[in-house]
């Protein structure tokens, strides 16, 4: 895997310093992002929306992400859903490490990892059984990594909280 990994970001880097890499664009303002969010959910209790807009070093990316609690006895582990927004598309180096995932799938008796297309995007997800904890990224309109992590629930969230996003307006979305 780590051979992997290496291969991936020499391919990246190769191909963000071509002469034919997309100019970077900008990326959309956080404010344009947290109505994506979830607001209310039956169950949880959203903390406030945060998102950031930044640049360095010439590269633009906006961030934004709710954290999700559900109320639990005490002594049993937290229940949380992350939903994380990301608009990259002012780093070359973030569209194409998004844009080259490859296929695969790994399974065993601790979880599993794949990629496959989700609702017609790439996706990556991962799941630990005996934690229930897992992450769905999935790759929308060739610039947004739309991320939920889950920390105390069972597998088959992630995709729900995947589905309460208005992810065809979001791939609709760009800066003005």
């Amino acid at each position: 895997m780590k051979q992997f990994v290496t291969a991936l970001f020499m391919l990246v880097l190769f191909f963000s310093n071509q002469p034919f890499a997309r100019a970077a664009a900008e990326p959309v303002h956080f404010s344009r992002l947290i109505p994506f969010l979830p607001d209310k959910v039956d169950g949880f209790v959203p903390e406030k929306a945060v998102g950031t807009t930044n640049t360095m070093m010439g590269m633009k990316t906006t961030e934004v992400s709710r954290l999700y609690r559900k109320d639990t006895p005490e002594g049993e582990p937290s229940v949380t859903v992350t939903v994380k927004i990301t608009d990259g598309t002012g780093n070359t180096i973030f569209i194409y490490s998004q844009s080259l995932l490859p296929d695969f799938s790994n399974e065993s008796t601790d979880g599993y990892e794949k990629s496959y297309v989700l609702d017609g995007f790439r996706a990556m997800e991962r799941y630990t059984a005996e934690s229930k904890n897992g992450s769905l990224s999935v790759f929308v309109a060739g610039r947004y990594l739309v991320v939920v992590e889950i920390s105390g629930l069972e597998s088959q969230t992630m995709q729900e909280w995947w589905r309460k996003i208005d992810v065809q307006k979001l791939a609709a979305l760009s800066a003005p």
